[in-house]
């Protein structure tokens, strides 16, 4: 939420700050004297709601509240997507049980904890499509707890061995992004580095040599698919998991009838296949149900009084919206590189704490800059979308905040975590002067108006495998009660 000093005029900022900085400002005011505390909210909610358009308007001209819309997760057509992955209700189908089918995870360092892990491992509905700890663990991760808080890396697990080693988890250095909304984001990873390099498009110009390369996940890129397909791509393989050589996709009826109801024309490449169908159904994990998409679509009394002034912060005051934008109030698709990736001086992880394994190696602490190699890119991270926030208390590339608050006052004082990123920070990373009030309501805003209480909707009650999900290791099972 970088501060934008063009994004609202100062004339009209003052406006809304003297309009609604409170509720006792609507009471003492004259001509609400003989009004009931009914007409008064009435009246209140009235000129919140037209203050609010009219922000929403100068923040996407010509298009106001309709450019922060979500399609329905059923308008396929509607939804961002590959042109060479047209999204179909097959796929999505197939997409949604490949995501979350634990018997996939057949391909680890350790035979013992085959068929206990997902896609869905550290992207799972209970915390907000995030991992729900700092530090997402696949394979060698025991243990769920309620929201993913009580997954916890298995005795005798070392993060630091060298790959191949069977007690070698499935650990990164950075936070799970969420999945949420995904369909918005043109490159994936923190640093962008998943997403095809067409012209116009924000990989365009990366060194091929480091785009590509050979023997690492950057080598999914070759396949010039966008950002979310290639990533499902590169993240079968680099989460351990089959889709190829007698996996349950080839072994089981059930799956082998959706893979020729989702391709019937065949299949030529089944890793790529089934990566796409997982990637079609990432495209429609929407928030669509939330307060504020609600509001969005007409329904005037979505919000509380103290969401529409948070709002109100949230495209004015606070400058928000100069750097979240869109629908999920991330980046707008195809939008370029300097309105994606921003250095705000997030600290990484702290290898202290005791739920963090291995190390933070340089590439992933220079963010953008340690894919590109560009310095100019150094300490610049992805921004990510903003619904479905309060289902964790993990936010940060490094998890260096346990709240929304927290990240509030950070953007409020622009004090950076990471010394290294000082020369490099965004010059809209400066003191907002944001009131106490103010904070409270852009919290409010953040943590309820942008919250879609219903996401189990895209969740499968069972797998064709019969296995528990999202993760299938012994104490898991026990957490989840199956």
């Amino acid at each position: 939420m970088n501060v934008s000093s063009s994004i609202v005029p100062l004339s009209f900022a003052v406006l809304v700050l003297s309009a609604c900085s409170s509720d006792t400002a609507f009471e003492g005011s004259a001509r609400f004297s003989d009004l009931s505390a009914e007409q008064i909210a009435a009246q209140q909610r009235m000129e919140l709601n037209s203050q609010l358009n009219d922000l929403l308007e100068l923040v996407a001209p010509g298009r106001g509240s309709t450019a922060f819309i979500f399609p329905e997760a059923s308008n396929l057509d509607a939804i961002p997507q590959d042109p060479s992955n047209p999204l179909t209700a097959e796929k999505v189908a197939l997409g949604q049980l490949l995501y979350h089918e634990t018997a996939l995870g057949q391909v680890g360092n350790n035979p013992a904890l085959a068929g206990s892990y997902s896609c869905a491992s550290c992207h799972h509905v209970a915390a907000g499509f995030k991992s729900g700890v700092p530090q997402g663990i696949g394979e060698g991760g025991t243990g769920f707890g309620i929201n993913g808080e009580g997954r916890l890396m298995t005795d005798g697990f070392d993060a630091t061995l060298p790959d191949g080693d069977p007690m070698k988890p499935d650990v990164q250095p950075l936070t799970s992004p969420t999945t949420l909304n995904v369909a918005y984001q043109d490159v994936m990873l923190w640093n962008g580095q998943f997403g095809n390099a067409l012209d116009g498009q924000i990989n365009v110009g990366i060194n091929p040599a480091v785009f590509t390369t050979t023997g690492t996940p950057k080598e999914a890129n070759t396949r010039m698919l966008s950002g979310v397909e290639t990533q499902a791509v590169a993240g079968l393989g680099v989460h351990r998991l089959n889709v190829e050589n007698n996996s349950v996709l080839q072994t089981n009826s059930r799956y082998q009838s959706l893979f020729a109801a989702a391709y019937p024309g065949g299949s030529s490449d089944v890793l790529e296949d089934a990566a796409k169908a997982i990637a079609a159904y990432e495209r429609t994990l929407l928030a669509t149900e939330a307060p504020f998409q609600r509001w969005l679509k007409g329904d005037s009394e979505a919000l509380s009084l103290a969401e529409l002034r948070g709002a109100e912060v949230f495209f004015g005051d606070g400058g928000c919206a100069g750097c979240h934008r869109g629908p999920a109030l991330s980046s707008e698709a195809g939008a370029g590189a300097d309105e994606v990736f921003f250095a705000i001086g997030f600290a990484d992880f702290d290898t202290n704490d005791p739920r963090i394994h291995g190390p933070v190696d340089d590439a992933s602490s220079r963010g953008r800059g340690g894919f590109t190699g560009n310095p100019a890119d150094d300490y610049k991270f992805k921004i990510t979308q903003l619904y479905n926030l309060a289902d964790s208390d993990v936010f940060g590339h490094g998890a260096s905040f346990t709240s929304i608050r927290e990240v509030i006052e950070y953007k409020n004082s622009a004090v950076a975590q990471q010394p290294l990123a000082m020369n490099n920070l965004d010059q809209r990373f400066v003191p907002l002067g944001l009131s106490e009030s103010q904070m409270d309501d852009l919290t409010l805003f953040l943590r309820d108006a942008l919250y879609d209480a219903n996401l189990e909707r895209y969740v499968p009650n069972s797998l064709p495998s019969g296995q528990c999900f999202p993760v299938n290791d012994e104490q898991s099972r026990l957490d989840l009660g199956c």
